[in-house]
């Protein structure tokens, strides 16, 4: 096996550990928040651990700081959106919902690059649009869970478009490092001044800390780490389609977890949407469009 075959072969294993993550949000009980706080929270620790052990670690300004940290509320709010639509709705319909992702990065990455909007972007858009308009009439008493994971979608889009700047100019473990350290203290504070920073927090039940263990550890500090080394030896298009496949792993892993399952109209939306991103991704990977990058849904 080459070692360009072992890389490919190991960027879809960290898919499926990405897919999983909303299997893990389905089984961690607690509500979205204090399940973010200690997904960021252990997640960023770990992460920095590395980077202290690795002595790796950049020197940061107070302005570049405040720059990732900014980015990394984005980041908390997007997870809280995300395991939000889940618990409201279903592991698959959040993750169709993210997938719209890079429909929003091209309409938002015109605006922080300065650029005119391309016809494929539009094209794409109306598709997903319609796709998105299938899985809203097939799932009508899922209305809040879809609302949720196309904020979520939205969110991912910005801080996806934002991380494209600061990772010209950061190590992105560095990056992810101070991005989930900051996230995590905004994650404090919100709990705090919902009156939610009490024993409740760290009581939990056995299982859910070893959830929340392997969400943090496993599907976010691990697998982003994994995944940095992976992708550089593979080309832009090979790591977009891999990670284009997280929504029908997280599909398929649910189907067999938890039986769920949806009216042909969700199905044929879906199908829309997700196909809609392969399309897209293919025509990105044109000579004219190779430093366009997938977005990043950590």
């Amino acid at each position: 096996m080459t070692p360009r075959t072992r890389s490919l072969l190991l960027l879809h294993g960290i898919v499926v550990i990405f897919g999983f993550t909303g299997i893990l949000g389905k089984l961690i009980s607690i509500d979205a928040e204090p399940l973010v706080f200690w997904r960021v929270t252990i997640g960023g620790l770990s992460t920095g651990l590395f980077l202290l052990v690795m002595r790796r670690w950049e020197r940061w300004s107070w302005k570049a700081c405040l720059r990732a940290g900014g980015v990394g509320w984005i980041v908390a709010a997007h997870w809280v959106t995300f395991f939000a639509s889940i618990k409201a709705s279903s592991v698959g319909l959040a993750l169709t919902m993210l997938a719209t992702a890079p429909l929003f990065v091209g309409l938002i990455e015109p605006l922080v690059f300065r650029r005119r909007v391309a016809w494929r972007e539009l094209a794409v858009a109306a598709v997903v649009f319609v796709g998105i308009s299938l899985v809203f009439q097939a799932e009508k008493d899922q209305i809040l869970g879809i609302t949720l994971g196309l904020t979520s979608a939205v969110l991912a889009a910005i801080f996806s478009t934002l991380n494209g700047v600061l990772v010209k100019s950061h190590d992105p473990v560095n990056l992810s490092a101070v991005e989930l350290l900051a996230a995590s203290v905004g994650m404090a504070l919100w709990l705090a001044l919902q009156g939610q920073w009490n024993a409740d927090l760290v009581w939990l039940s056995a299982s859910d800390w070893l959830w929340i263990g392997l969400l943090a550890v496993v599907a976010t500090s691990f697998a982003f780490m994994v995944s940095i080394q992976v992708l550089q030896r593979l080309t832009p298009f090979e790591s977009a389609m891999a990670i284009n496949l997280e929504p029908i792993y997280a599909i398929v892993l649910a189907y067999v977890l938890f039986g769920e399952r949806f009216s042909s109209g969700f199905y044929l939306g879906a199908a829309l949407v997700i196909g809609a991103v392969f399309v897209d991704t293919a025509l990105r990977a044109r000579p004219r469009e190779t430093g366009s990058t997938p977005p990043d849904r950590r």
